[in-house]
């Protein structure tokens, strides 16, 4: 892809670094051969690339949308969802419920004492 004729801002730089040493050298000689640089080829490479990975990703949004559109609840529903889900919340110990300890316990390590000691000098 060649950079506009009115863009005169300078062209974005991405180093690549290949894993594969291969890939590297066949992107070297196909550049040799065609007669365009290693940047031409790989930018169009990058440029299909992409032109496939968006065509994938809007077809699985697509899909997503669909199957959203398709979960609605009716009122009535909604309703009982919303009971339901109440009762479960009331009916059941909370595993994450805090308790209280004694004051000592809670600093054990006077770690409070610490702090206060640098705040008063």
């Amino acid at each position: 892809m060649k950079q506009a004729k009115n863009d005169r801002s300078p062209p974005r730089v991405l180093t690549l670094r290949f894993k594969n040493r291969k890939t590297y050298q066949r992107l070297k000689h196909m550049a040799g051969i065609v007669g365009s640089s290693m940047n031409e080829i790989a930018e169009t490479a990058v440029e299909r690339e992409l032109d496939f990975l968006s065509v994938d990703l809007e077809a699985r949004l697509s899909e997503t949308v669909e199957a959203l559109r398709s979960w609605r609840y009716s009122d009535d529903d909604l309703e009982q969802e919303i009971r339901k889900f109440g009762e479960g919340e009331g009916s059941v110990r909370d595993p994450m419920r805090s308790t209280m300890t004694s004051a000592a316990a809670i600093d054990a390590l006077n770690i409070g004492d610490l702090f206060a000691d640098s705040l008063e000098q």
